[in-house]
Parts: structure tokens; C-alpha cells; sequence
């Protein structure tokens, strides 16, 4: 867990406040040869050193979210010895709770918000950097990864977590920069802001347009723009990929031990509305039987088989990500080639052609069990569960686990990740201490 955005920027800060009261010495005098100034990284190469801290950044702290859209969605259930283990700390989206006691138990770092707004200021610290000392050459397409990686993250921010969030940011002097609380729409539109940005800036990397140009498309869905995405993702190539690097390992990959009191089984029908991911038997879901559960031995749990190792990679955006949305756009437009566009991917991986429901809600449900099996474990369901009842007026108890709790009690009615921001809320009085809204 990172530390919060506050007390990240307080270190430094403290450290200016107390030079400015007394003379600093030992490791604090700035004679101290050991002592990195800013003067002294103002040139290319501390221009590069905060890029890619910055890309580290992102490469292992977008992945935080996958394992946590996976609980509070039908992506993963979960199993465990009540007798032996607690309840995890994110039991709130492992039963779909309300924030009420999660503000509690995370007083000083949310589990979540911590991790983004982490990539957020990273980027913020390297892109004026970039600007100004890296080479002509590289520059465009420097500034392009950072604003892409800067909109990938926010549009993630904007899918998961529960209206009434900010996203705080942090000046070109390491000041804190505090927001106000953001609207999932006003989120999405930031988000697509910087993802022109890096549309703008890119010069010869074709890598970062692309992923820019799908990610675009992706926000453009979730707030309605058809049209617009459509036109975002128009030139992207069919064989296009981007996905983590390999060097910064998987935190998703979790070994599932037969032996523990505790795992995250592949969900099957999970709360009654959710996926057959494992009854399916399909290529896309890849699946190993793992053990009987604790909670009822007579079912058997699955582990996922997707991500192998931690040097597995995850997608992040691919030209099957932007066919999926070639598909809900001609599906919004009463277009047939929409099933034609999903059937020609499952016959790429073997699978027989999908039959057209007729029935418009029907349809829907075909393109979004499509969606939910090509893109498993990447962090997508949330946004999607949320598009169904943002764009198609879907009840959330249609759509999210729901009736009995197999460890207890009932399945609760959050629709997307609370967040707690309790000590920063002393600081920054535009923003509530938890979920203004599901």
C-alpha cells in the first residue's frame, strides 16, 4: 500500500518549513554532496529519471484495482476458514458493503485512491521535466507515454470508485494541489484530456497513439459519445497490443495454495446474476481446479489460469478492445454487423458463432458477456456494470452479485469502490470523507 497523497507531499514540505525556522545541517545543509538538488537533475537525463519513475509508477500500481474490480464485481468470489482467518481489509468490496466502517478502518491510506493519485503526481513531476530538457527528438513521444499513462489513470479512477472523489495533484514545486470532489463524468472528461494530449504530442511512436486512441475510445463509451468513439479508434491496427512491462512484475498473479484457509476462486454465477466463468468451459477464461471450498465442500473452486507467473503480462489496450467497441457502437446504431464484428472474433480462438437474440435487451447481454470474457481480470468489469446502468438503464440488482452471502448475511448495494480519505480531509475541505453516491 502506498502512502496517501498528504503525507507524501508533507515529508518535503516539513523539511522546507524547518530550513526556513532554523539552519539546517548534517544531511539536511544543502553543501552536503550526497544532497540531490533540482538544479542538479535539470537537464535530459533527470528528465528521463522522472519519466520513467513515473512509468514504474504506472506499470505496478494500475494493476492494484484489477483484483478489487474482480471481488465487488462476478470476476472472483471468494473462500475462507471463518475459524481460522479474519475477513481481508477490502471485505467491502468482496460482499458489495457501503463505506460505512471502511472510512474506520483507513484512516490515513486508502487502499485504492492511494495507488492512482501515486502515478497521477508522478506524471506531473516528470511532464514540465520533459518538456524542457528532453531532446527534440524524443520529446513528442515522451510526453505522449506520460499524458496516455496520465489518462489511463483517470478514466480508471473515474470507472471504479464512488462519486465524491478527488483527484489531487501536486504543482511543479512539490506543493499539494487539492481538488474538489469529481463526478464520474467530469472524471471521464479529464481523463479524455490528457488522452488528446498524448494524441497531440505523439511523433513517432505508434505504440502510445494507439493506446491513447483506445483508451479515448473506451471513455467516450462510458459517457454515451458513440460516434466520437468510433471515430477514436478507427485507425487502429488489427494486430495492435499494449500491454505491462514485463520488469515490474504482476501483483495480479496471486498463488492460489490448496493448503491455505483463505483464496479467490474464479466466480461462476456468482450472487445469482454473475457469469458462468468457469461452467462456460471457455478458451478465453483459462481455469485449474484448485481444491473443494471451505464454506460448502461439495463445490469446487477454480483458480485462474491467465496470469501464470508475476512476469505474466496483463493487456492494457488491443485491437480486440477496440473491435468490442466497433460492436456496441453498431449495436447502438440497430447495425448488424455487430454480432458479425463478435463472431469473427471468437472463431479467431476457435469458438462457434453466437446466434442473434433479437431481442434488444437480449443483444445487450450477448455483446456484454462478449466484453466480460475477452477482457477477464483486466480490470473492465466495474466500467462495464456501470456503462449497463448508466447508458442502458439497467437496475444494479440485475447486473451485481446479489441475494445470499456464502460466508453470511446478504450481498450489500455498492456499485462501485468506496474510498476513505478521513486525515486528508482535515487539509482539504472540498472533499467528503467517503462516497458521496453508490
Amino acid at each position: 500500500m502506498r502512502p496517501s497523497f498528504l503525507r507524501r507531499c508533507a515529508t518535503r514540505s516539513a523539511l522546507l518549513v524547518l530550513c526556513g525556522l532554523s539552519a539546517c545541517h548534517g544531511l539536511l545543509d544543502v553543501s552536503d554532496p550526497t544532497l540531490i538538488r533540482d538544479q542538479d537533475i535539470a537537464n535530459a537525463a533527470g528528465a528521463d529519471s522522472r519519466r520513467l519513475d513515473a512509468v514504474g509508477a504506472f506499470m505496478v500500481y494500475i494493476l492494484v484495482g484489477i483484483p478489487r474490480v474482480a471481488q465487488i464485481t462476478d470476476e472472483r468470489s471468494y473462500d475462507i476458514d471463518p475459524r481460522v482467518n479474519p475477513l481481508p481489509t477490502d471485505f467491502w468490496t468482496l460482499d458489495r458493503r457501503d463505506s460505512e466502517g471502511f472510512e474506520a478502518l483507513h484512516v490515513y491510506d486508502d487502499p485504492y485512491l492511494g495507488n492512482l493519485d501515486w502515478i497521477v503526481t508522478r506524471t506531473s513531476i516528470a511532464i514540465p521535466q520533459v518538456r524542457l530538457y528532453s531532446p527534440d527528438s524524443l520529446k513528442g513521444d515522451f510526453l505522449a507515454q506520460l499524458f496516455a499513462y496520465r489518462g489511463y489513470v483517470l478514466l480508471q479512477m473515474a470507472e471504479d470508485v464512488c462519486q465524491g472523489f478527488p483527484i489531487n495533484d501536486i504543482s511543479d514545486s512539490n506543493i499539494p494541489v487539492y481538488s474538489r470532489p469529481y463526478t464520474t463524468d467530469s472524471a471521464v472528461v479529464y481523463a479524455i484530456s490528457q488522452l488528446d494530449s498524448a494524441i497531440a504530442d505523439a511523433k513517432d511512436s505508434t505504440q502510445y497513439l494507439n493506446f491513447a486512441r483506445v483508451v479515448k475510445g473506451r471513455a467516450l463509451l462510458d459517457i454515451g459519445r458513440y460516434a466520437e468513439a468510433e471515430q477514436s479508434i478507427a485507425t487502429v491496427p488489427n494486430d495492435f497490443v499494449y500491454t505491462t512491462d514485463v520488469n515490474h512484475g504482476n501483483i495480479v498473479y496471486n498463488p492460489y495454495d490448496s493448503w491455505s484457509y483463505q483464496g479467490f476462486p474464479v466466480g461462476d454465477r456468482k450472487g445469482g446474476n454473475g457469469l458462468r466463468f468457469v461452467s462456460e468451459h471457455d478458451v478465453r477464461v483459462p481455469i485449474t481446479y484448485k481444491r473443494q471450498r471451505i464454506v460448502d465442500t461439495t463445490v469446487a473452486e477454480y483458480d485462474q489460469a491467465k496470469y501464470t507467473s508475476y512476469t505474466t503480462t496483463t493487456v492494457l489496450a488491443s485491437a480486440t478492445e477496440a473491435q468490442l467497441m466497433r460492436a456496441e457502437v453498431a449495436l447502438a446504431n440497430h447495425d448488424a454487423s455487430w454480432l458479425t464484428i463478435l463472431n469473427t472474433l471468437r472463431q479467431s480462438v476457435g469458438l462457434a458463432d453466437l446466434a442473434d437474440p433479437l431481442a434488444p435487451e437480449a443483444q445487450v447481454d450477448t455483446l456484454y458477456h462478449e466484453r466480460a470474457f475477452w477482457l477477464y481480470l483486466t480490470g473492465r468489469r466495474l466500467g462495464d456494470l456501470r456503462r449497463l446502468m448508466r447508458n442502458y438503464h439497467r437496475d444494479p440488482e440485475t447486473v451485481f452479485p446479489t441475494g445470499r452471502y456464502p460466508l453470511g448475511g446478504e450481498y450489500g448495494t455498492a456499485t462501485a469502490i468506496p474510498f476513505s480519505l478521513q486525515n486528508e480531509a482535515q487539509y482539504n475541505r472540498n472533499i467528503t470523507t467517503g462516497c458521496t453516491t453508490r
